[in-house]
C-alpha cells in the first residue's frame, strides 16, 4: 500500500484541533508520508523556517491567523508559493471557495473528512507536483541546451566574423598583389619601349650638342636640361622596375621620391573624399641604401595608418620629405643613430591622437586600438621593423586631440650620381672595326649607326633580328663586335645571340637591355655575351665600352 508514497514526501497539517490533526494522521501515516503538525497560523512559518513539505492541508477557520491569510503569505513568498495548498472547510458557500482560489489555493477538502476523498487530492497534487517538477527539469534541460547552443552559436558566429573580416583582409592584399602583378607586367612591357625612346631623346641631345654654337645661344643650356630631364626619367623608370621586380630584394642605392609619389597616388583612389592628402616633397634628397619593395611597404603601411585614424572626422593627411643633418648633440635625442644626413619622411594626420600609454605599445606585434576584425596590429610594427633593418628609426609625436605625426629617418648615402656631360666642346674617342647593330627601333639603328660611324666605326644596321643573323651567315668574319637589343620580336636577343656564336663562337657580343637584371647578366655571361648594358646608353660610355672590348680580341 506504500506505493502512493513519493521520494521526500513530506506533508504539513494545519488544524486548531487535535482531533481533526488525529484522523488525518491516521488516514496518511499508513501510506508512509512525512508528516508536520502545525496548530496555528504563526506555527506554520516557523516551520517552513527548516524543511519545505511537498504539500500543505490547511484549515481555514483557525484563530489569530485564518488559513485564508496564511495561504496569501505563502503565496506572497517565493520560497514557497510554488507548494500546493489544499484548503480544509466546513464552509459550504461557494463564495468561500472562489475566495480560496483567488488568493493561490490549489484545492479544497470539505469536513468531515471522507477518507477516500482525502486519498485521491493528495495523489492527484502529488502526481501533479511530480509532472510539474519533471516539466520543470526538462524546461530546464532544453534551456541548458539551448544556453549551450547559443553560447556555441555566438561563438561561431564570431568565429566566422573573424574569418570573415581575415578573409576580406586576405582579399584585399590579394587585389594589391594584383595590382602590383599587373603593374609589374606593365612595367616590364613598356621599359624596353620606354628606354629606347630616351635613349634616343639623349643620344641625339649629346649629338646636336658637339655642333659649334653662337656664344650668345641658349640652345646647349636647352639641350643639358633637355638631357637632364632624360636622366631624371631613366631613374624613374629604373626605380619602378626594381620596386615591381618578383624576385627577391637586394638594397640598392634609391631615391625615395617616386616611391613615395606613387604610395600617394595609390592612397587617393584608396581613401575617402573627406581626406585630402598634401605633400611636400624636395626631390633632391639624396640615396638611400634600401630594399625598394620593403620602403614602399614602410611608406604604405605609415600612410594607411593615418587614413585610418581619419576615417570618421576626415581631414589632411599631410606628407613631407627632405634631408636633414643630425649633429653629435642632436643625435642623442634619436635611438640608434649616428651623427650624419638623414632623409626624413613625416606622415602626420589630424585624427583623435593617443594617450602615453598607447604610444609606448603601438610599434607591439599584434598590439592594435581597433575593433576586432578591423585590423591585425602588425603594420607599425612591420614599419618599424623596415626602418630599423635600413640603419633608421620612426619617430611619434601625438596627443589627444591634436593627431599624430610619425618620422622615419633613414641614413643618407652620398653616391656619385651620373650626370650628363653635354658641354658643346666635348670629342667622342674614336675606334675602327665592323660592327653588326640589331635594335627593332628604326631610330635606335639610325642613332646607333650615325654616332658609331662618326666616331670611326663601319657599322651594318638592323631593325629584324633574322636579317642580321641572314647578314652574318654570310660573312661571318666581316665583323668584329656584335651589338644586339634583347627584346625583339619573332627571334629575340639571345636567341640570335646563341645562333650567332654557333656559327662562329669567337666573335664578341654586347647585350643590350632596358630590364637589366642579375639573373640576365648571370644567363648572358653563361651564354657567351661579354658585355650587358642597359638603356638609355651615353654616347661617350657606349663608345668606351666597345673600344675596350675591341682592345681585348
Amino acid at each position: 500500500m506504500n506505493t502512493l508514497k513519493p521520494p521526500e514526501s513530506t506533508i504539513m497539517i494545519v488544524d486548531d484541533e487535535q482531533e481533526q490533526i488525529e484522523f488525518l494522521k491516521k488516514i496518511l501515516d499508513q501510506f508512509g508520508f512525512d508528516l508536520q503538525v502545525a496548530h496555528s497560523g504563526f506555527q506554520v512559518f516557523e516551520l517552513l523556517k527548516g524543511k519545505l513539505p511537498r504539500i500543505i492541508l490547511l484549515d481555514v477557520l483557525m484563530p489569530e491567523m485564518d488559513g485564508f491569510e496564511v495561504c496569501r503569505r505563502l503565496k506572497q513568498d517565493k520560497k514557497t508559493r510554488g507548494i500546493p495548498v489544499i484548503l480544509m472547510t466546513s464552509l459550504a458557500e461557494a463564495i468561500n471557495k472562489v475566495t480560496g482560489l483567488e488568493i493561490g489555493a490549489a484545492d479544497y477538502i470539505t469536513k468531515p473528512f471522507q477518507k477516500e476523498e482525502v486519498l485521491a487530492r493528495v495523489k492527484t497534487h502529488f502526481v501533479m507536483q511530480q509532472l510539474q517538477m519533471q516539466l520543470d527539469r526538462t524546461r530546464q534541460t532544453l534551456d541548458d541546451k539551448v544556453n549551450v547552443r547559443t553560447r556555441e552559436l555566438a561563438r561561431s558566429n564570431d568565429q566566422l566574423k573573424k574569418e570573415l573580416a581575415e578573409h576580406k583582409r586576405m582579399e584585399k592584399i590579394l587585389e594589391q598583389a594584383r595590382k602590383m602583378e599587373a603593374i609589374s607586367t606593365l612595367s616590364s612591357g613598356i621599359a624596353h619601349d620606354f628606354n629606347n625612346i630616351l635613349s634616343i631623346i639623349i643620344g641625339y641631345s649629346e649629338m646636336a650638342a658637339m655642333e659649334k654654337l653662337s656664344l650668345d645661344s641658349i640652345v646647349g643650356e636647352c639641350l643639358e636640361k633637355i638631357n637632364a630631364a632624360a636622366f631624371r626619367a631613366k631613374e624613374l623608370v629604373q626605380n619602378l622596375l626594381t620596386f615591381c621586380r618578383k624576385t627577391e630584394q637586394k638594397k640598392t642605392h634609391i631615391k625615395i621620391s617616386p616611391i613615395l609619389n606613387y604610395v600617394l597616388n595609390y592612397l587617393k583612389a584608396d581613401l575617402p573624399s573627406s581626406i585630402e592628402i598634401r605633400k611636400e616633397i624636395q626631390e633632391e634628397t639624396g640615396m638611400v641604401l634600401a630594399d625598394p619593395a620593403l620602403i614602399h611597404q614602410l611608406i604604405l603601411n605609415l600612410c594607411q595608418n593615418a587614413g585610418q585614424a581619419m576615417i570618421e572626422s576626415g581631414g589632411t593627411l599631410k606628407v613631407s620629405l627632405k634631408q636633414v643633418f643630425l649633429n653629435s648633440e642632436e643625435v642623442t635625442e634619436y635611438p640608434n643613430l649616428v651623427s650624419g644626413h638623414y632623409i626624413s619622411i613625416v606622415v602626420q594626420d589630424k585624427g583623435p591622437g593617443m594617450d602615453q600609454e598607447i604610444v609606448e605599445r603601438i610599434f607591439d606585434p599584434y598590439f592594435t586600438t581597433k575593433e576586432p576584425g578591423e585590423g591585425t596590429g602588425l603594420g607599425l610594427s612591420v614599419a618599424y621593423g623596415i626602418a630599423v633593418s635600413h640603419g633608421g628609426t620612426i619617430l611619434v609625436e601625438t596627443r589627444p586631440g591634436s593627431g599624430s605625426s610619425f618620422e622615419v629617418l633613414l641614413p643618407c648615402r652620398q653616391t656619385e650620381r651620373v650626370k650628363p656631360d653635354i658641354k658643346g666642346d666635348q670629342t667622342l674617342p674614336r675606334g675602327s672595326g665592323n660592327i653588326l647593330f640589331v635594335d627593332d627601333e628604326e631610330s635606335l639603328v639610325d642613332f646607333g649607326t650615325a654616332v658609331l660611324e662618326r666616331v670611326g666605326y663601319k657599322v651594318d644596321g638592323c631593325q629584324s633580328s633574322i636579317e642580321a643573323l641572314e647578314i652574318f651567315k654570310k660573312n661571318p668574319q666581316k665583323f668584329d663586335l656584335v651589338i644586339t637589343d634583347h627584346i625583339m620580336p619573332k627571334m629575340q636577343g639571345m636567341e640570335l645571340v646563341e645562333k650567332i656564336l654557333k656559327i662562329r663562337g669567337n666573335i664578341p657580343v654586347m647585350l643590350c637591355t632596358g630590364t637589366k637584371s642579375d639573373k640576365l647578366v648571370e644567363h648572358a655571361k653563361d651564354a657567351g655575351i661579354v658585355e650587358v648594358m642597359q638603356k638609355p646608353i651615353p654616347m661617350k660610355t657606349l663608345i668606351k665600352t666597345i673600344n675596350n672590348i675591341l682592345a681585348k680580341k
